[in-house]
Parts: C-alpha cells; sequence; structure tokens
C-alpha cells in the first residue's frame, strides 16, 4: 500500500496519525475527514461511516490531524454526498484554507462543470467521483478533456 486512510480510528487515538506518520512518512498517512454543516459556518466530524457525530470541529480538526503529521485530506460533504448536486464549495474552502497539506472533495459531483468549480472556487487540490463514473453519465476521458479546456492541470493521457 502507498496511503493508508484513517477517520474513526484517528479521532478516537489521535496519536494514530502522529505515530503512522513518524513510521511510514506522512506522505503515506490520509486524514479520511467526514463533515456534516451543523449551523452556519460549522460543520462537525462524523466517524463510523458519518453515522457518528463526533463533536468535533471539522476545520479545527483538519489542523490538529495535520500538525499530528496527516500528510493528506480526503475530505467528503456528508450533505451533498450522493446529491449529485455539486461538491461543498463552502466546506471545502475552509478546510483548504486552514491546511497546507494536499484536500481531495469528494461527495456531490453530478457534472463536469462541478469539478471546475470544486477546483477554482473551493481550491480542491483533487476531486474524487463515483456514481457519474460507475452509472456512464461521464468518462475520464471527457472530463479530463473538459478540465484541460478549462485550463485545470491535469495528467494528459487521455485521448484526443
Amino acid at each position: 500500500a502507498d496511503k493508508v486512510s484513517m477517520n474513526t480510528g484517528a479521532v478516537r487515538n489521535p496519536s494514530l496519525i502522529s505515530d503512522a506518520a513518524r513510521e511510514f512518512g506522512n506522505q503515506c498517512i490520509v486524514l479520511s475527514l467526514d463533515a456534516k454543516k451543523i449551523s452556519s459556518g460549522r460543520w462537525n466530524v462524523f466517524i463510523k461511516d458519518g453515522t457518528v457525530d463526533s463533536g468535533l470541529d471539522a476545520i479545527e480538526w483538519a489542523k490538529q490531524a495535520t500538525s499530528l503529521g496527516a500528510g493528506e485530506i480526503l475530505l467528503t460533504s456528508i450533505d451533498q454526498d450522493g446529491t449529485k448536486k455539486g461538491f461543498d464549495i463552502e466546506l471545502t474552502r475552509a478546510v483548504t484554507n486552514a491546511v497546507t497539506v494536499p484536500v481531495i472533495a469528494s461527495g456531490g459531483a453530478g457534472s463536469k462543470e462541478d469539478f471546475v468549480e470544486i477546483f477554482t472556487k473551493g481550491n480542491a487540490d483533487a476531486a474524487l467521483a463515483a456514481s457519474l463514473f460507475h452509472f456512464g453519465e461521464l468518462t475520464i476521458n471527457e472530463l479530463k478533456k473538459y478540465l484541460d479546456a478549462n485550463k485545470i492541470l491535469i495528467r494528459k493521457t487521455y485521448e484526443k
């Protein structure tokens, strides 16, 4: 394995992050952060597959986890996940502004335009989608062409 992601275990035992980062390097440690909006400008961290509210503020947890050694954050918006209404720009921007490690946005992709928006407005370093690809609504090749045409930096390994 090149990378390992952790959510519940890290919330319950934050030293797991620093221990793993010390052993394997922080580039291998991905904080999986599932967040849900609980009030204006505040998201809480959820654990156990997004079913239990930890009570932790998502932005503060992102800062703490990266200071402990998480080298990347996989940020899933519980509010947007599965909706195909677009990524959570506000949440993603709040996290990317709070940390210096790469942030992968997840939850809500419904169109190729959503990807441009999460990169330009949310400042995400990467974006994850499932349903769009699983159900054949969009191909990776189509998305890469669209992102390239919109001046979003990508690996140019698509068919022209």
